[in-house]
C-alpha cells in the first residue's frame, strides 16, 4: 500500500513537470493584456552624417514598408542639428510582424532621394527593436 502512494506522488509529480511547460506567445497575437511591459516608449532612430561627420540636414523623411503604408514623423530643429531622424517608434508595433519587418527610410534633400536605408525592425511584444540594418550611416552629398 505504501509502494502504490510513492508510486502514485511520483507519477503525479512528473505530470505536474509537464503542464507547467511554458506557453508560447504567437507572433501575430502578443496578447498584450497579459504582458508585463515597461511605460517606456522607444524610437529607433537613424543617425546620418557626412564623410566629415557632419550632421545631415533633411527637407523631409519618412519610413515605408510597402508602396500602401508609410510612416511619417513631425520634422524639429533638433534632427537639423543632429542629424538624427524617427525611423519607427512603439506607436506603431501592430503594424510590425514579431520576428522582423524590412522597412525602409527616405531621406529627401532638394527635391531628391538623398538617403534609401533599409532595416529590419521587429518586437518582443512589449517594444520594438532594430534586427538588422545600420543605426548610423555616412553619406556624401
Amino acid at each position: 500500500m505504501k509502494f502504490q502512494r510513492l508510486h502514485f506522488f511520483v507519477v503525479l509529480f512528473a505530470f505536474s513537470f509537464i503542464s507547467c511547460e511554458e506557453e508560447k506567445v504567437d507572433a501575430d497575437d502578443c496578447q498584450r493584456e497579459l504582458l508585463l511591459c515597461t511605460e517606456e516608449f522607444k524610437t529607433i532612430l537613424l543617425e546620418i552624417v557626412d564623410s566629415e561627420g557632419n550632421p545631415v540636414v533633411l527637407d523631409d523623411f519618412y519610413t515605408f514598408y510597402d508602396s500602401r503604408k508609410k510612416f511619417e514623423y513631425e520634422y524639429n530643429e533638433a534632427q537639423a542639428i543632429e542629424g538624427i531622424y524617427p525611423v519607427i517608434t512603439d506607436a506603431e508595433i501592430d503594424e510590425l510582424e514579431r520576428e522582423g519587418t524590412t522597412l525602409i527610410f527616405v531621406g529627401v534633400k532638394n527635391g531628391d532621394n538623398l538617403v534609401e536605408h533599409q532595416m529590419v525592425i521587429g518586437h518582443d511584444c512589449c517594444h520594438i527593436q532594430l534586427i538588422e540594418g545600420e543605426a548610423n550611416i555616412v553619406i556624401s552629398e
